[in-house]
């Protein structure tokens, strides 16, 4: 029987690539963490990784923007937008193919791409964690442009994933990260701005797996309380209702400033 076998998240900005030692007492923190969820990805013998994102107007645009898209290709390109990091990665076409077929049967009218240029949200995660070796299936999520997807949908999704991982044929071992948040104002007068507290409070609710006060939140009040940024937390709703866990555990958090953005660890099943 195949399982979800690793589940985690983490914040995509890229400056974590460009700027890695802004702050050196707070990245450093940052960077035990990312270093601590690379070995357990890598001790997890994962088969693929279906990588959660979003986008930022690279691949898609106001001409044909999904809510959600799987990407089925046998590799993808990276835009390498704005000295991002740049490459060509593998997927895993068969995969992807069952998964599409399975979220479907379940009810999900997923959009399929057969090249799928990944930006930042998937690069700066996929280079971190050093997952570039493992077959990668990119997964987006509508987060940036109204009307999104809601937190419940989002949760319907993960829970979705969740079983048709399990229903896929073979043994194998998938894991699953998702990226994107916590607090940050993107393109607005607020820009550089961090709630922490929100942040935190944001992030206790994860650790307890309360997923029910999770998507109880409003948009309204998470733009105004943690910016627009903030709406990506959706993958990691999507991420921890794919875990199927009791709990998560916080790997780290840390207001960064120069990067304008509260960034969050968390791993939120561990390798079996």
């Amino acid at each position: 029987m195949s399982r979800m076998a690793l589940v985690a998240a983490t914040s995509h900005v890229g400056a974590i690539i460009k700027n890695p030692d802004a702050v050196p007492e707070r990245s450093s923190l940052l960077k035990s963490a990312w270093e601590r969820l690379t070995v357990e990805i890598a001790a997890a013998d994962l088969d693929a990784v279906i990588v959660v994102g979003t986008d930022h107007f690279e691949t898609f645009n106001l001409e044909n923007h999904p809510t959600f898209c799987l990407g089925v290709a046998d590799d993808y390109e990276a835009w390498g937008e704005f000295g991002n990091p740049s490459g060509s990665l593998k997927g895993a076409p068969e995969v992807s193919a069952h998964l599409l077929e399975g979220l479907i049967a379940r009810g999900f009218d997923v959009s399929r791409s057969h090249e799928m240029p990944l930006d930042h949200a998937y690069m700066v995660p996929i280079l971190r964690l050093e997952l570039a070796e493992l077959p990668i299936i990119p997964l987006y999520i509508n987060c940036n442009t109204p009307p999104l997807p809601t937190l419940q949908r989002c949760r319907d999704l993960g829970e979705a994933i969740r079983a048709t991982v399990e229903a896929l044929p073979g043994d194998l071992r998938i894991g699953l990260v998702a990226t994107g948040g916590v607090s940050h104002w993107v393109g607005l007068p607020q820009f550089g701005q961090i709630n922490p507290e929100w942040d935190r409070d944001f992030l206790e609710l994860f650790q307890a797996a309360d997923l029910d006060a999770l998507v109880g939140f409003s948009d309204e009040e998470i733009l105004a309380d943690a910016g627009n940024g903030a709406l990506e937390v959706r993958t990691w709703i999507l991420a921890q209702a794919a875990a199927g866990n009791p709990h998560s555990q916080l790997l780290e958090y840390q207001p960064m400033e120069p990067w304008g953005i509260g960034i969050g660890i968390m791993r939120m099943a561990d390798a079996t």
